[in-house]
């Protein structure tokens, strides 16, 4: 060992190495806090949950056994035609589990009116027909119905609506199908499916 003005050091094959282990230990310190902070800021920590999808409901969208991410609404849901959402079943849908968790596209806002069909199979939204690009297949549904979100309220229907148990299968229960804004756990957003 060598020691100088700056401090002591070793002397390694012509190098010499300082012993900086305060400096290192705060830089290493905060690095690990800034990387703890940044994993939980939006890179899946704080904010988001994770779900795999157990079914093709949202099939060709979301495929059976995809891992999703989505948004946590944490009861700050401001609802948006076309927005995939996370929902837990409500308390008063029959033949459902009560909170159990169900992805869906959200079809009806509080206060807009849905029906199935016009002439060319589509649905219509306050009278007018809704570009589906995602639907697994035509027509939008077998089923036929007209249904007004009430307020707070929304209609959700899944992808694959030939095979999906949605808004519609729940017509005949308290709410007419639809789920409380507040069932809303989270948003899938496009870049996270």
């Amino acid at each position: 060992m060598r020691f100088g003005r700056r401090g002591r050091g070793i002397a390694l094959a012509g190098l010499t190495v300082r012993d900086n282990a305060p400096v290192i230990r705060v830089r290493t310190t905060a690095l690990s806090l800034f990387l703890l902070l940044a994993s939980t800021a939006g890179c899946g920590g704080v904010g988001t949950f994770t779900i795999t999808m157990s079914g093709e409901s949202m099939e060709p969208t979301i495929k059976a056994g995809a891992n999703l991410s989505p948004r946590s609404t944490d009861g700050q849901y401001a609802p948006h035609l076309g927005d995939v959402i996370v929902y837990r079943t409500p308390k008063n849908w029959a033949n459902a589990t009560p909170g159990e968790l169900h992805v869906s596209r959200v079809i009806g806002v509080p206060g807009s009116t849905v029906n199935c069909c016009d002439p060319q199979g589509r649905l219509q939204v306050n009278g007018k027909a809704l570009d589906e690009p995602y639907l697994a297949a035509p027509p939008a549904s077998h089923l036929r119905f007209e249904v007004q979100v009430p307020p707070s309220r929304l209609w959700v229907m899944s992808d694959n609506r030939h095979a999906a148990l949605d808004s519609r299968t729940h017509l005949a229960d308290p709410g007419n199908g639809t789920i409380d804004i507040s069932d809303v756990a989270g948003v899938v957003d496009p870049a996270r499916r």
